[in-house]
């Protein structure tokens, strides 16, 4: 892991396992979500570790023997003032979506919440307002959904399906956002994994807005197509007061236009699409967004992760010699 200043400049580095997938800042320490393993596998490689920025305490593995862990999520859930952690841990043929209770000796507590692969991430909300912290989870790997769970108290939760998708999806990622204006929690789902033998386009690949309606319920509002769709972040980039969507695809259509990058600009009743083509210098994985310059607006932070591209062997060896492992988006509004 290595920690960059606004320049891109290294300041310093730390030799972390395979597969740091997530940062999660609490005070003076860094709690990273280690995969163990990017390939598919049900060995239990994977941990969370707390590393400090404090050099008077020791940076130390926190959680072990996790299966392919790819998010975690930090809060209080049962109200007794220590921070609990909820791991997807996806896996491969088994896995699970874990909650770790902390002791009061700072130690964690196992329940498995869910024994099935596929947890990919949740989100934290209190979506019914009454003080307690409930999540939201996405799941991929066979049994694809959207999840709500409900707090109700004493370390127990009600479970609610509120979208489901086909087996065959391709879910990859997810964010909570209030899209339409009215004072609820809308979703930005983004479907594109396509690790098929070979890939196949599908036409289902893209990015999904569900609004929030009564009684928790969600409607899809939007679909914006983009094969192998891995993130799309909302946010007002152009300051003229709706959200627009900055998407990225792992799995692009490499035989059309090839699509890794789109910025969605809502115009109200339609969005407007503008692309970079940015293939040749990475395949991106990851996507972030911050005032990354200062300068009031948010930019946007693409991370590479230069697996073989199908059937183009061709991109893999241009990578490995000129590839960058990250890019930098400066807005310009």
């Amino acid at each position: 892991m290595v920690q960059l200043n606004g320049e891109l400049e290294a300041l310093r580095q730390a030799e972390i396992g395979e597969g740091t997938v997530q940062l999660h800042r609490e005070d003076d320490q860094l709690w990273l979500t280690v995969m163990g393993s990017f390939s598919p596998t049900d060995n239990p490689l994977g941990y969370i570790y707390r590393l400090s920025t404090d050099p008077q305490r020791p940076s130390a593995v926190v959680i072990r023997n996790l299966q392919r862990p790819v998010h975690a999520s930090y809060a209080d859930w049962n109200g007794d003032g220590r921070t609990d952690i909820l791991i997807c841990e996806y896996g491969k043929w088994t896995g699970a979506l874990s909650m770790w209770w902390q002791r009061a000796d700072g130690t964690y507590e196992r329940q498995d919440l869910v024994k099935r692969p596929g947890a990919i991430r949740t989100a934290v909300l209190d979506i019914n307002a009454d003080g307690r912290q409930d999540f939201i989870a996405l799941f991929g790997q066979g049994r694809e959904g959207i999840e709500l769970w409900l707090n109700e108290g004493a370390g127990k939760f009600e479970q609610r399906e509120i979208v489901r998708l086909s087996p065959s999806h391709g879910s990859s990622a997810f964010d909570l956002v209030d899209f339409d204006g009215d004072g609820r929690q809308d979703i930005v789902y983004t479907a594109g994994d396509n690790a098929d033998f070979p890939p196949l386009l599908k036409p289902y690949h893209g990015v999904y807005v569900y609004l929030q309606r009564a009684d928790f319920r969600f409607q899809q509002a939007h679909f914006l197509p983009l094969p192998g769709a891995y993130r799309a972040l909302p946010h007002d980039y152009d300051g003229d007061g709706d959200l627009d969507l900055a998407a990225i695809s792992f799995f692009p259509d490499y035989d059309g236009q090839a699509l890794d990058f789109v910025y969605f600009d809502n115009r109200g009743d339609t969005f407007v699409a503008q692309t970079l083509d940015l293939k040749q210098i990475g395949r991106w994985l990851v996507m972030e967004r911050g005032d990354l310059d200062g300068d009031g607006d948010e930019d946007l932070v693409l991370g590479s992760l230069t697996f073989e591209a199908p059937q183009r062997p061709q991109l893999l060896d241009r990578w490995v010699q000129q590839g960058v492992p990250l890019v930098l988006l400066e807005n310009q509004n």
